[in-house]
């Protein structure tokens, strides 16, 4: 599986043009991820601002196409579908070894 985020701006048409309330934003992305399942896609998460008219969509499934058909789906608009690593502030630590090396040279 891999994962994607997905960007939605009202600037760019990407959005509905009148603010959203909670309500309305969960039942649309209630939504998407009902229609997604036949597609293989689940929607993780969403980072929104409905004063702003934006939102990031955390998503999973088998490849872009997979998120773009889910989306076509129920006709949500999307600016771009990026495929992304998952990744926690522990991974991207530098490894013991080479933190090790740079206290030598340094």
């Amino acid at each position: 599986m891999k994962y994607f985020i997905d960007t939605h701006d009202k600037n760019k048409g990407s959005f509905p043009a009148q603010e959203l309330t909670e309500e309305q934003f969960f039942e649309q992305f209630a939504a998407l991820e009902e229609a997604a399942q036949e597609f293989d896609v689940f929607g993780h998460a969403a980072h929104v601002n409905l004063k702003e008219g934006k939102a990031f969509c955390f998503m999973s499934g088998p490849d872009e196409e997979s998120i773009r058909k889910a989306h076509a789906a129920i006709n949500l608009p999307y600016d771009s579908i990026t495929e992304v690593r998952r990744v926690t502030g522990a991974d991207m630590r530098i490894p013991l070894p080479v933190t090790a090396q740079m206290r030598k040279a340094g």
